[in-house]
């Protein structure tokens, strides 16, 4: 479990199939759970999934032939990778100036430094990035690790910034920091890499590129379910503001001009 504050909130949360404990806290969170959560308005949780028990040989036979190729290129590019199981305060420092930098270019949420820096307390938060020759990062990769699994929280990079051939680099680098994360949390003897989310829509183009990238290594898909519960009459106010801005959010997407 972790506690932190979020806008005058006393946050808990839970991962995975953590057992919970007396918190206190107006909120606490159940992430990633393996069953809907008793007495709370549970929301699905879709992801893709790798077994990192496998040799490393069938992990990197199963992936796309085109991601096996551009893995290898990318070696060949001379793009180095870097890996921080308990980052120290250079790499965070370096990891939210760059992801805050690329979040605003995409107009994205800024990373929750409270959520992460609670992470981090309990050596639940791991970094790791890619640069190209000279020293210039092109990806950061930041995992939620409990237990023995490794969870993509964010994933940041500029190729957009930059030309077609700047975006190949990036892409290739991408894919190749990714096998390097996963060969890493293998041999740390973590059992899961699991990347973060999946999409289970069909209409969203964008996301759907996403899922095909993911899907490239192959994995399995696993379905799982967060939660908010109410610890006391702040969280009951701040939860029920929020499903009404998500109601009327809703309603106003719905209505035609």
């Amino acid at each position: 479990m972790i506690r932190y504050r979020k806008a005058r909130l006393r946050v808990a949360e839970f991962f995975f199939d953590e057992r919970e404990t007396a918190a206190d806290a107006d909120i606490v969170r159940y992430q990633l759970r393996p069953q809907p959560i008793a007495g709370c308005r549970s929301h699905d949780f879709h992801s893709l999934c790798l077994d990192l028990s496998r040799d490393t040989g069938a992990l990197f036979g199963a992936m796309h032939k085109e991601t096996r190729y551009e893995i290898r290129r990318a070696g060949r590019d001379g793009v180095v990778h870097e890996f921080a199981a308990r980052p120290d305060a250079g790499w965070m420092a370096a990891f939210y100036e760059f992801y805050d930098s690329f979040a605003d270019s995409r107009q994205l949420l800024r990373v929750n430094r409270a959520r992460v820096e609670a992470l981090a307390g309990h050596g639940m938060f791991t970094l790791s990035r890619v640069s190209a020759g000279g020293g210039r990062t092109l990806v950061w990769h930041a995992y939620l690790r409990s237990g023995a699994r490794a969870c993509l929280m964010h994933s940041a990079s500029f190729f957009r910034a930059g030309g077609q051939s700047e975006a190949a680099l990036v892409s290739r680098a991408n894919r190749f920091h990714h096998w390097a994360d996963i060969e890493q949390f293998r041999a740390e003897g973590l059992a899961i890499y699991d990347f973060g989310g999946w999409y289970a829509g069909r209409e969203d183009a964008g996301k759907l590129r996403v899922n095909r990238f993911k899907e490239s290594f192959g994995g399995e898909a696993v379905h799982e379910y967060s939660a908010d519960r109410a610890n006391t009459w702040k969280g009951a106010a701040a939860l029920g503001a929020r499903r009404l801005r998500q109601a009327l959010a809703q309603s106003l997407g719905g209505r035609k001009c």
